[in-house]
Parts: structure tokens; sequence; C-alpha cells
């Protein structure tokens, strides 16, 4: 039986690593769409963080379609008036082996922290440590590494971070739209540190201790996901791979259409 030629052009994709790879499982996610419990039964609830009342769910248009999406509202001015989420991840993954996925945008710099915006802590907001936006609109964990590709804002984007802790050796890695954009062998994202015994994970909330508690912006999150193990999303191809991609699907192509024709019987 002929394959159709969807079938060629998806075996083509795999082969140059379109599909993602992941070296984990999905222990919860959420979808938001007007609530925000976990789309697996038996999952902790995400909590709204919303102490001048203004969270709320609205709909949005993310990667070119429309959905429902939690935009979270505060203020910047003063630490304790920040908005976002938190999660209880007690027994939810391993706590020095665990990855994030997020669909999200900053509607905004951040007006009072000289353009920082907080992305995720794991301190339980007593420390200036954690994954960021930087000023100059790039990924970072605070003090350690940098990206290098720019965070649009506004924006959608998707982001991957991951810290794993295994026999000695540690490493955190962040993803900006599948691309690998920072490596370090920081151990400050686990989540069974000093300052943190609840094991929770605050999104888009500064510190309140320590230095510098004003690095929030507004936003919105269309979709969250939490694995316990590492996530290894797969490389995007060059240009010139996509090049070759199509010359080679060109070539599948013709030689499809000569199977065809000479499997087609002549008439009279």
């Amino acid at each position: 039986m002929q394959r159709p030629l969807r079938f060629f052009f998806a075996a083509a994709l795999l082969g140059l690593g379109f599909a993602s790879a992941q070296a984990a499982t999905l222990v919860a996610s959420y979808s938001f769409n007007d609530t925000l419990a976990a789309n697996q039964a038996g999952k902790p609830s995400l909590v709204s963080v919303d102490p001048l009342g203004l969270n709320s769910f609205e709909t949005a248009v993310v990667n070119g379609a429309s959905q429902r999406v939690f935009h979270w509202n505060g203020s910047g001015a003063t630490p304790t008036n920040n908005a976002g989420l938190r999660l209880d991840a007690t027994g939810l993954v391993s706590y020095d082996n665990y990855s994030v996925e997020m669909t999200f945008e900053f509607l905004e710099a951040s007006a009072f922290g000289g353009g920082w915006r907080r992305i995720i802590d794991t301190q339980n907001r007593q420390s200036d440590n954690g994954f960021y936006v930087e000023p100059g609109n790039r990924l970072q964990v605070y003090d350690v590494v940098t990206g290098s590709t720019i965070f649009t804002t506004p924006g959608f984007h998707n982001v991957i971070l991951t810290n794993f802790v295994v026999g000695g050796v540690r490493e955190v890695k962040a993803y900006l739209d599948g691309h690998l954009e920072l490596v370090s062998d920081t151990d400050q994202l686990n989540l069974d540190n000093a300052s943190n015994p609840g094991h929770l994970l605050h999104f888009f909330l500064d510190n309140v201790a320590g230095p510098a508690q004003q690095e929030f912006a507004d936003g919105r999150i269309a979709a969250l996901s939490i694995y316990d193990g590492v996530v290894i999303p797969s490389a995007i191809p060059e240009p010139e791979t996509y090049a070759l991609l199509l010359v080679g699907l060109a070539a599948v192509g013709a030689a499809a259409r000569r199977r065809a024709r000479r499997n087609t019987p002549k008439l009279g």
C-alpha cells in the first residue's frame, strides 16, 4: 500500500529532531480555562496570590489561537502587593530533580525594579536569588548565568526550566522557545532549601525579604506543566537545515510520483 506524502513529511521532521524528547514524567498541568485546578485528578491546584483583587481569567491570542488565560495583576511598588501564582510541590516532584514548562507573557517591564521581572522563586520569597527576565530582556538565573536571546514584551513565549542534582552532579538549564539559553551548576533552585520548608513554587512573585524587592511585572499565563525529572526539548533546525529538508521532501515527492506512474495500469 502506498503511504501518503504527509507520512514522508512527518518522518523527515522526526529525523531532524522536531519531536520533543522528555526524560521526565508529567505530574501536573494547568490550562487556565477559568480554573486553577490541575488537569490531573488528585494533583494540587494553583493558588492565586491576589492582594489587590485584580487577578482574572480572560481570552487572549496565543500562538495564533484564541484561548482562555490567567491574568495576574498587582503592583511592584510594594512586594506584598505583587500578584501571581503559588503551588505547593510537597510530594509532587523530586525536590532537586524537576522541570517547569510555561507559556506566558509579561505585559510590561518592571516599573519599579529596573527592568527585572521574576519568573520563578524557590526560596519562599526570602531571597533575591531566582529565575528572571533581566533588564536586557534575557533569561537569567540570578546572579549566576544569563541567556542570549531577547525575551520580547509583550508576547507569549514558551519557557522551560530544569533543575537536576544526582550523585553530586548538579545542573540548571533554561530554554526559550525551544532554544537552550543557559546552563549552570547552581543548586539554588532546589525546592528543599532552608528558606522553603513548605516546598513552594512561586510564579511571578518577587521576594519580600532581602534586597531588591520590586522586581515584578503584570502578565498572562496560558499553560503550565510540572515534571518529575528533566525535560529536554528538541533542537530547532537552522535555516540551512530547513533548506535541506525541503530538498529532501521534493526528492521524496518526485520518487512517490514516479512509483505511482509505474503502478498505474495502461488503458487500451
